[in-house]
């Protein structure tokens, strides 16, 4: 009786196991999915992704403005373009 009883054990045991390995690989899994999708927000690249051709030129075109590369004049003028490419 004592060597069927162990032997139910160490069944048990492998199951249980295996159980705790499977539920830390899910773990891994959920927390690299939060790291992944966290850069990528801070990334910004989920916006970008839901922007249209006309958005990112004109997110460009703005950012272009505030490093001081282009005047207001140039900056007026393209925007303007860029409306009349939308219409």
């Amino acid at each position: 009786m004592n060597g069927m009883m162990e032997q139910m054990m160490d069944g048990m045991w492998t199951w249980m196991m295996i159980g705790w390995g499977l539920g830390v690989l899910v773990l891994l899994a959920i927390v690299a999915a939060g790291v992944y999708l966290g850069v990528r927000a801070a990334r910004g690249l989920g916006d970008r992704d839901a922007l249209g051709p006309e958005d990112a030129a004109r997110g460009l075109l703005d950012r272009r403005l505030a490093a001081g590369e282009i005047g207001t004049e140039e900056y007026y003028e393209r925007e303007s373009a860029l409306r009349g490419a939308r219409s």
